[in-house]
């Protein structure tokens, strides 16, 4: 029978290595982990993953463990912020302990990659399911939900339906070039750095850009119109509300528009006074059946 100790030790090499030193005053051993934040705003967020729900059980560990993490990375990105530490919880039943020794392979792949250190976590027995926390800090200040106004410019950052290509392709065992978009999605922190000096309001495109957008307009007590045909979108109007591409949709002052789009960013519509979400194709008004991703439906 495997022991919390012999998984525990599958990842003990994970904390010994550390690529922020002198914040961590206190790392994984005692009950918490003591983080020197030096006066600066440390933004935090914690997002949950679950088996048959964000990933396939028979996904590789090294996938699960990175699709975890960097789906919760994407937040910070969301807030124009980059990350610094993490910490996850894991729940697992599976006895096989070289499964949890490539799980930890994918925590050190990803740790490396985004330079980022684990400073704690537990683990328990049950259903897989890992819950990631991760800290992280502005590169200017946290772009913020609620900071749209009337007559900003609405934008995303990158092309939308990828990881909905990619998982089809997966699931139908066809290696296409999008199957990575699905297994390891990448947060945005370069265009989270780069849109920081001028955005006004910004969110993770984690559950499709209808209901992340609709987000955003809720918070700000505004609307928005867009235009069907400017959205870079790979197959078709699902790939609007399916969700799990992780660019960034946010919205900036119109006079910025023509900087912003020589930037490689796409300009798809505008904020509003009238509430809601207005989408229009070929000049006419488009509904969608549902506006995105909800774990609970």
């Amino acid at each position: 029978m495997i022991s919390e100790s012999d998984i525990l030790k599958c990842f003990q090499h994970l904390v010994d290595s550390s690529y922020h030193k002198d914040s961590i005053l206190l790392g994984s051993g005692d009950d918490a982990a003591v983080i020197d934040t030096q006066g600066r705003k440390l933004v935090h967020s914690v997002d949950i993953s679950r088996i048959g729900v964000h990933f396939h059980e028979s996904m590789r560990p090294e996938d699960i463990a990175y699709r975890s993490i960097t789906t919760a990375l994407s937040d910070l990105a969301g807030m124009g912020s980059f990350p610094s530490f993490i910490s996850i919880a894991l729940t697992s039943d599976i006895e096989e302990i070289s499964w949890y020794e490539k799980f930890s392979k994918g925590i050190k792949e990803t740790l490396d990659e985004f330079s980022i250190d684990l400073v704690g976590g537990d683990v328990t027995k049950g259903e897989l399911n890992i819950s990631v926390n991760v800290f992280g800090y502005p590169f200017k200040k946290p772009i913020l939900r609620n900071g749209a106004n009337l007559g900003d410019s609405i934008f995303v950052t990158g092309q939308l339906g990828k990881a909905k290509q990619g998982l089809n392709d997966w699931l139908n065992k066809k290696d296409s070039i999008y199957c990575k978009d699905f297994l390891r999605p990448k947060p945005q922190f370069q265009k989270a750095k780069d849109i920081s000096d001028f955005a006004t309001s910004c969110i993770d495109i984690s559950d499709g850009l209808i209901k992340d957008l609709g987000d955003i307009c809720k918070q700000s007590n505004v609307g928005a119109e867009l235009c069907y045909e400017d959205i870079p979108i790979l197959n078709d109007h699902k790939d609007l509300t399916h969700g799990d591409d992780y660019e960034l949709c946010f919205t900036a002052p119109s006079h910025l528009d023509d900087q912003i789009k020589s930037q490689g960013f796409f300009l798809i519509g505008k904020i509003i006074q009238k509430l809601g979400l207005l989408v229009k194709k070929d000049g006419c008004e488009i509904t969608f059946k549902k506006n995105g991703w909800d774990p609970f439906e």
